[in-house]
């Protein structure tokens, strides 16, 4: 913990000599509320001095290449059109394999946890973005022992070893998993979407499922409902617990019966964390009725969730952890509450006497029978209530998860209000329904569950209508504080008059939260060039002096065979968090400098993320990356404009050049290097020069046709190309630092190690994404900064050219 939090030994150990001495000094004026106060930042601070002095897990050495044999340590899915299993070579070390299609588009057959194989793999070790801001996807990996990807060697399948491996009960759950998978695929037929969508409701298998199926759900709020979780533990437990109350036996076995079966569930399930959560909680539950006993929830909460991080400490980093407990606890502390004891609730009494005069009156004027209208105004009046305390509890998780909400996912919904009340019903009837149709393969019960599903969707699609698509960028610690003590406040204050007070104190912060015009962080005066680590691809961020943004290209995935049908979005989920971390709402300009997709792949998203004013481009060719952009482009009212040589660009007091393509230049009718973009940008003394993709050709053409100049910071091209940054382009502008945008360990060999001997020739300081992650360049006009990773000042080089 404290590694991720940043505090030094010596601080952790100050404030441990604090907290013992706050904690002497109280208990010495008998002060109990201070000393537990003063006891507390003293075990926080000795916890935090233990971690900082203990080293960081050294990870495994890599394993040699060629044949490698090993246990089938997670069953084979089909994600993302790659057939994907983890293989574990030795205790503790797991490599993801990831195979494609063959030619005829066959995948090979299905393996199951416990099966011996071998395969000639080319192994790379996974590495995440390193970005301020990012999500850290080779630590969350590592967590779970996978520390490699690999692919085989062309050619040469996996092959299968006799005998087992691995626990014989899991083996056994497993295959019982692939049954109940392969049962649910039987029932739904070619109905691709209700299987997919089904496999990960039922058993939270979500290989199949495309983010396009579930982006309204998440905009709304409501993907909670379609992941495995507490609420479908609960829903499973809560039909022999609805059994027990109506054959009123059983009072004790059968919540013990549940809670087995909770348990078996969970393993079908996966054992994901919240899954394993749930089914501790309930099984809590069992044995307090066990001894007659009714367990607070709150208590319950703080009970499971000591027990995890006690076997697992890093959980509480994990969002599925704090997300869970969050919201439970929001339930506990400001949701609907049932009422317990001998004295019956005044207001229910006086619903109940309500809905008997009402059901008399009907009696009266319609001359319905008593004992019929009776029954229909409690069912009427039971199901309002039911709506007003799904309404509430909504309302609860909704308002209480704001921050985290805004500070993971960027996402801040008003409609999953609203929503919730509707999808959340719709989407637990579709639970049993689907394992009875799973069960029986009755095709009735299978289409009732399609149904709900798809009455579940058009709801959450009606609400997206409806829904600002806002987008949050990090908040100042400030106003995360304030958030946080007001919603505490609200909390603690439950039942009192001043909890309004807090609640509208809370809601005018989250209003802030919403729309408040905090300025991002940025050095004003300087021109900024931020090359963002995008792995094999490119992304650039351009600060101006006058406090606006410009993006030079989105990054994506390099083309490579045929396009994946869901492919991993680079702009969504690694250059937009890296911008909402800077405080970033908006950009002024989103330039393409060329229609590959290792450039422009990820532009869509950052056009309907971050509304710019004017969408740049060499080329507005007729192609489906083009038409995408082109429908972002129109969704955020952006102009678009197709650049060529000699035009200006507005970019404020910074001058900016084009450069190419030429204007005699044409479609060649593909995406080509060559069709890139040149942008040249100049603030005072210094000069940065953008260069896309270009080659050798137009590097030549520059230089003769006198375009190039002196420049400080060169964008090497082509991710440092054999034929790219030629001499042609180092003599005239000889620049002082070079910038590469390249992915760790690519396929690709990039940067040449020609390329890379040639910048060295011209003395340029060369700064790379694979080595370095983030760099950033800063000129004020007179001095340059230059700046890698997270901007440690012991990491800065200051440049000064008179």
């Amino acid at each position: 913990m404290c590694r991720i939090a940043g505090v030094a030994p010596a601080e952790a150990g100050v404030c441990l000599l604090a907290g013992l001495l706050g904690w002497i000094l109280a208990r010495q004026r008998r002060g109990i509320a201070a000393a537990r106060f003063s006891s507390s930042i003293a075990w926080c601070a000795a916890g935090a001095l233990a971690a900082a002095l203990q080293p960081p897990d050294a990870p495994p050495v890599d394993p040699p290449g060629g044949r490698i044999e090993g246990c089938v340590a997670e069953s084979s899915v089909i994600r993302n059109d790659r057939f994907q299993f983890t293989l574990e070579i030795r205790p503790g070390s797991r490599v993801r394999v990831s195979i494609p299609p063959d030619r005829q588009g066959a995948f090979p057959a299905p393996l199951l946890y416990g099966e011996r194989v071998a395969a000639n793999l080319r192994l790379r070790r996974l590495r995440g973005y390193r970005n301020p801001g990012a999500f850290d996807a080779a630590a969350w990996m590592a967590r779970r022992g996978i520390f490699w990807n690999a692919v085989p060697v062309a050619g040469q399948p996996v092959e299968r070893l006799p005998g087992a491996c691995g626990a014989p009960w899991r083996r056994a759950v497993e295959r019982l998993r692939a049954r109940a998978l392969a049962r649910i695929d039987e029932a739904y037929g070619d109905d691709s979407y209700r299987a997919a969508m089904m496999r990960g409701l039922l058993l939270g298998d979500k290989s199949g499922i495309r983010r396009a199926w579930i982006e309204d759900f998440r905009r709304t709020g409501t993907y909670h409902a379609l992941v495995i979780s507490g609420s479908h533990v609960t829903l499973v437990c809560a039909l022999f617990l609805l059994w027990r109350r109506v054959s009123g036996i059983g009072w004790r076995t059968v919540p013990a019966f549940a809670s087995a079966l909770a348990w078996l569930y969970a393993l079908l399930a996966g054992a994901d964390p919240p899954v394993l959560r749930a089914a501790a909680g309930f099984t809590m539950f069992a044995a307090a009725s066990l001894v007659y006993r009714r367990l607070p929830l709150l208590n319950t909460v703080a009970v499971v969730a000591i027990l995890f991080l006690a076997l697992d400490p890093d959980q509480l980093f994990d969002a599925s952890f704090q997300l869970s407990f969050l919201a439970v606890a929001a339930l506990g502390a400001l949701g609907p509450q049932p009422r317990h004891g001998p004295v019956p609730d005044p207001r229910e009494m006086a619903a109940r006497l309500e809905v008997r005069l009402i059901a008399e009156t009907l009696h009266e004027l319609l001359r319905l029978p008593l004992r019929a209208a009776t029954a229909a105004m409690r069912a009427v009046h039971n199901l309002l209530r039911l709506g007003w305390n799904l309404l509430l509890a909504s309302a609860a998780v909704q308002l209480s998860l704001a921050l985290p909400m805004a500070l993971l996912f960027h996402r801040l919904s008003l409609s999953g209000l609203s929503a919730n009340v509707v999808v959340t019903p719709l989407v637990s009837l579709a639970i049993p329904a689907g394992f009875a149709a799973a069960i029986t393969g009755w095709r009735p019960v299978a289409e009732l569950a399609g149904r709900l599903l798809d009455a579940a969707k058009a709801v959450a699609a009606w609400h997206a209508r409806l829904e600002p698509d806002w987008r949050i960028p990090d908040p100042p610690l400030w106003l995360g504080t304030a958030l946080l003590l007001a919603l505490l406040a609200w909390a603690a204050l439950r039942g009192r008059r001043l909890r309004w007070l807090a609640a509208g104190a809370y809601l005018a912060l989250l209003a802030l939260l919403a729309g408040g015009p905090f300025p991002p962080r940025q050095t004003i005066g300087a021109l900024e060039l931020a090359m963002i680590d995008v792995g094999q691809g490119e992304s650039l961020l351009v600060g101006l002096p006058d406090g606006r943004f410009a993006l030079v290209d989105g990054g994506g995935l390099p083309e490579r065979g045929r396009r994946r049908a869901d492919p991993f979005d680079v702009g969504e989920e690694v250059v937009s968090p890296y911008l909402w971390h800077r405080g970033i709402r908006r950009v002024d300009v989103i330039a393409v400098t060329h229609l590959h997709e290792d450039h422009a792949g990820g532009v869509p998203a950052l056009v309907d993320n971050f509304r710019p004013r004017e969408v740049w481009v060499s080329f507005a060719a007729d192609t489906p990356l083009w038409r995408r952009i082109e429908a972002a482009a129109r969704r955020a009212g952006a102009r678009i404009r197709t650049l060529r040589e000699g035009d200006r660009c507005d970019l404020g007091s910074v001058s900016c050049r084009v450069l190419a393509p030429a204007r005699g230049q044409d479609w060649t009718g593909r995406a080509q290097n060559n069709d890139s973009l040149v942008l040249e940008l100049r603030h005072g003394r210094h000069a940065f020069l953008l260069t896309g993709d270009i080659e050798a050709p137009v590097e030549a053409r520059l230089a003769e046709e006198g375009l190039l100049r002196a420049v400080q910071v060169l964008k090497t091209p082509h991710h440092g190309s054999r034929r790219s940054a030629t001499e042609f382009l180092l003599e005239k502008t000889r620049p002082a630092v070079a910038l590469i945008s390249a992915g760790e360990g690519n396929s690709y060999g990039l940067p040449h190690p020609d390329t890379l001997a040639r910048l060295h020739g011209a003395r340029a300081l060369v700064m790379r994404t694979d080595l370095d992650g983030l760099v950033t360049v800063r000129s004020d006009g007179r001095h340059l900064e230059v700046e890698r990773g997270a901007a440690s000042p012991l990491l800065r080089r200051f440049f000064d050219w008179q």
